[in-house]
């Protein structure tokens, strides 16, 4: 499986303090978003999937690191991750959403150029699924390409509590004390 990471997902990664986007269901910030990611990505991981990072979004990553060189080489030189250019394929596939475009996007021009080109590369790297908290991209994914929210994102398991002895059989039966001159 070929997942990507938008910036809106991929921040958590680097950031716990990242704001929380908003639940459409409730309204409500998402709660645990680092904790949804973590786990996501060890499950993507478990699962041996690749994770794709397109380059526009891991700019937008790479703004608020504070070590933006280790989280580069750490990204690029795990296995499970992939850096992904905006090359002459995506370049390719940018340009027939851009012409197939039939209504005017309502973010800003630069900011839909910036998602058509994630949405671009991940058709190029045969994503099936992208994580992104970002509407416009969910719009532009169209129906071959799933696009999944942060609060769609499940919970890790809660550990395992500490489970209490189970009871021995011996400790019900209670001994007589000793009668005095048995």
């Amino acid at each position: 499986m070929i997942v990507v990471f938008d910036a809106s997902v991929l921040i958590y990664i680097i950031d716990e303090n990242a704001p929380a986007p908003k639940d459409a269901a409730t309204g409500l910030p998402v709660p645990q978003c680092k904790e949804r990611v973590e786990h996501l990505i060890n499950e993507l991981q478990k699962d041996g999937a690749k994770i794709v990072i397109p380059t526009p979004a891991l700019g937008e990553v790479l703004v608020r690191a504070t070590d933006a060189p280790k989280l580069l080489s750490q990204l690029t030189s795990s296995k499970h991750f992939k850096v992904a250019a905006f090359e002459e394929k995506a370049a390719v596939e940018f340009s027939l959403m851009q012409r197939t475009r039939t209504t005017k996007p309502t973010s800003s021009r630069t900011k839909a150029k910036f998602d058509d080109q994630i949405v671009a590369i991940a058709r190029v790297e045969r994503a099936t699924v992208i994580y992104s908290d970002d509407a416009d991209i969910a719009k532009l994914a169209g129906p071959s390409v799933t696009v999944i929210g942060m609060a769609s994102l499940p919970l890790p398991p809660a550990p395992p509590s500490a489970t209490p002895k189970p009871p021995d059989l011996f400790d019900s039966i209670q001994e007589e004390p000793p009668q005095p001159g048995a």
